[in-house]
């Protein structure tokens, strides 16, 4: 493949993953606005719905603000009973932060509302669009997780 033709493929892709990204993110604004939450208090929601339990340093350290800021978005979330605070049961001076099933429920309302416009999109295509959509993305997710799983690797060894 020509370095011309390469670049073109590579400034649609970019294009159209953008755009696709705008779309869905656009309707959840919204929908966002009325959970009542502020980005660092989402994205402590979307870290212990894909982490599970974590202690409030590894919050702080994975949303690169200071302890003293994530505690403050931690006791925030707590208060609207998103968030709960349990004993490590390996180290009782160890709390732990997880979601509540109200915090789960608030996650999944979130994250719904890509899948209702994602769901629309589908219903306009044909089978066979479908079909190459899927494997289409289904490559660029495993990317990602190579790419994410590498980078944990080298962040591993760094320590």
């Amino acid at each position: 493949m020509d370095d011309t033709h390469s670049q073109d493929l590579t400034a649609r892709f970019i294009a159209a993953a953008e755009f696709l990204n705008r779309q869905t993110h656009l309707h959840r604004l919204d929908a966002w606005e009325n959970l009542g939450l502020t980005i660092p208090q989402l994205r402590t929601l979307m870290l212990l719905e894909e982490q599970g339990p974590l202690r409030m340093g590894i919050i702080s350290s994975h949303l690169g603000r200071a302890l003293s800021a994530t505690t403050s978005v931690v006791d925030r979330l707590a208060e609207k009973g998103l968030v709960g605070r349990h004993a490590d049961p390996g180290d009782r001076r160890v709390v732990l932060c997880d979601l509540t099933d109200s915090g789960r429920s608030t996650i999944y309302q979130f994250w719904r509302l890509a899948e209702d416009r994602t769901q629309i999109i589908i219903d306009s295509l044909g089978p066979g669009q479908i079909e190459s959509v899927v494997r289409a993305l289904e490559i660029v997710q495993v990317t990602e997780q190579q790419i994410q799983r590498r980078a944990a690797e080298t962040e591993a060894e760094s320590d």
